[in-house]
């Protein structure tokens, strides 16, 4: 069944299982590959939809940490920083003793999971996007470049809209391509900590 994300009103259907055909000069521009192929991708999902979903109920939030460096400085947008810092993570903050509710939050807004540095799973708040091919989803740039080993994207990379829980109600996709800044994946800038990646239809 095809899954179809909520924004606005306006129902966003990602990407279908066969690929659909990009302007010419998207080629150009520079990626790291997720998974590279349909069969993968039924690989990725079973990962996480196997054992009961354990994978998803087991992975924690991603505590890995971004130096930003004072050598660099980049042509254009914010200048750098005075001195030298650290930028923490969405999961740093302790969790509330309070119980969680669900609060019925938007189709477009939920997690990526992802097998971290550590090799364990993690996850990080994610949002897909409005865009041309219905298939774009905006996360951390640490959530998809592996900063602690340089290895180029982090592995078994997936999006849950409105997980809660092991809950998937609008199922998972799996990530296919990922964009990061320039200066993030060379000096680790915590200024580009920002990435954007396509996805597989949800399964």
């Amino acid at each position: 069944m095809k899954r179809t994300l909520t924004l606005g009103g306006i129902a966003v259907g990602l990407l279908a299982s066969a690929v659909v055909a990009a302007p010419a000069h998207a080629d150009s521009v520079p990626h790291d590959t997720l998974a590279s192929t349909n069969f993968a991708a039924k690989q990725v999902a079973a990962f996480w939809y196997g054992q009961n979903k354990a994978n998803l109920v087991n992975a924690t939030p991603y505590a890995v940490e971004t130096t930003l460096p004072t050598k660099h400085v980049s042509s254009g947008g914010a200048s750098a920083d005075s001195k030298a810092g650290v930028v923490g993570s969405s999961g740093d903050k302790s969790a509330s003793s309070g119980t969680s509710k669900n609060v019925n939050l938007p189709k477009t807004t939920g997690k990526v999971f992802f097998i971290g540095a550590d090799h364990k799973p993690h996850w990080c708040s994610a949002t897909a996007v409005q865009s041309q091919y219905k298939n774009l989803v905006a996360t951390a740039g640490h959530c998809v470049y592996d900063t602690k080993s340089n290895k180029a994207t982090l592995d078994k990379w997936v999006f849950v809209p409105g997980y809660y829980q092991g809950k998937t109600p609008w199922g998972i996709y799996v990530g296919k391509t990922a964009y990061t800044h320039y200066d993030y994946d060379v000096y680790e800038d915590g200024d580009r900590d920002y990435a954007f990646v396509t996805v597989y239809n949800g399964v």
